[in-house]
């Protein structure tokens, strides 16, 4: 009998101890997002207060549910960067 032996597939490359696990990353998107609206909520209610239209408090709500996204994502690299040089 013949039979060819087929080299077996090589093995997948290392995962750095870095990189969070998939679970955990999508806790951190969670918060992220709870907080994002939790500061949009907090926004959107002062600018009622202060007697800005619906839309306009709508609107800034959402500006600062954008920017507090942004923010928090923009914070990931940074610690991984600084987890690095220390």
């Amino acid at each position: 009998m013949n039979s060819l032996h087929q080299p077996s597939a090589p093995p997948p490359p290392p995962t750095s101890a870095s990189a969070p696990a998939n679970s955990a990353w999508i806790l951190w998107l969670l918060v992220m997002a709870l907080f994002s609206t939790l500061v949009a909520a907090c926004v959107g209610f002062l600018k009622v207060l202060d007697g800005t239209s619906a839309s306009g408090a709508l609107l800034a709500a959402g500006a600062a549910f954008g920017g507090t996204a942004v923010l928090c994502l923009a914070v990931v690299p940074a610690v991984q960067q600084l987890r690095k040089r220390g």
